[in-house]
């Protein structure tokens, strides 16, 4: 049975009434049991045996694959020649069976990998504290081996939404103004500028009447830039303005191990 509290002021345990008062009437709550994992997946106290799981993992996959051929060779020997389909319908079966419940097996590490990532991001925000429930600040850990553990908050970006009926307009003019730097081949007759650019523009927002698109932010981020090496700054802003981005959002930590600083 566990020790009593003692709390200062007391020179003896406490009595299982003066508990109740303390805690407001409430009788304590049961200690909470040991997990049940089995050996060597948990020590005598229930806790998580990282080394020996260390240890376990490389060779917990090695001896699977191999008891699965193993197992799928004896069945095939046993059954000897396939006369029909229906002779390997068993060894399909088991076989079914097994990757069901080793999918589950690997359902559950991650399941286990993932609250393990949770318990580290509450330890960051008790030590580095948040800030509209994201993490402050960036921890680091040693972690003995001569690199440290980094424990960063991670945020998914902001969705792209784009003025695309700007980008057409743009793309139509800065086309037409492109042809009108070419020659004109004898005895051809050129468009009206603001002709060739409402054509462009047309053809365009026809193209884009059959499906949905996106711009890349990378070739326009390219485009804009060697718009600005030409001194074209007035294009450049243009497509600059194209692009908005919304906030982004924090999703957890990131977790990694890098070189000790």
């Amino acid at each position: 049975m566990p020790d009593q509290p003692n709390i200062a002021g007391y020179d003896r345990p406490m009595t299982d009434e003066e508990v109740r008062e303390a805690l407001g009437g409430e009788e304590p709550g049961p200690e909470p049991e040991a997990p049940n994992l089995p050996a060597p997946l948990a020590g005598p106290d229930g806790a998580l045996d990282i080394d020996a799981l260390r240890e376990l993992t490389p060779r917990l996959r090695a001896g699977l694959i191999d008891a699965l051929r193993h197992a799928a060779g004896l069945a095939r020997e046993a059954r000897g020649t396939v006369v029909t389909p229906e002779d390997g319908y068993p060894l399909v079966r088991r076989l079914t069976e097994a990757g069901e419940i080793l999918r589950q097996a690997a359902g559950a590490f991650q399941a286990g990998a993932k609250e393990a990532d949770a318990l580290i991001e509450e330890e960051a925000l008790a030590l580095m504290g948040e800030q509209e429930g994201a993490l402050s600040g960036s921890l680091f850990v040693p972690d003995g081996e001569g690199q440290r553990i980094a424990v960063r908050a991670d945020y998914k970006p902001g969705s792209s939404s784009w003025d695309v009926a700007s980008l057409i307009g743009w793309l139509a003019e800065d086309t037409v103004a492109e042809e009108g730097r070419k020659p004109n081949p004898a005895g051809t007759v050129g468009w009206e500028t603001e002709e060739a650019v409402e054509l462009c523009r047309e053809a365009m927002e026809r193209l884009l009447s059959l499906g949905t698109y996106s711009p890349g932010a990378a070739k326009i981020e390219a485009l804009r830039k060697k718009l600005a090496g030409q001194q074209r700054d007035a294009d450049a802003a243009v497509l600059r303005q194209l692009r908005m981005v919304g906030d982004r959002t924090y999703q957890g930590v990131k977790i990694t191990r890098e070189e000790a600083k």
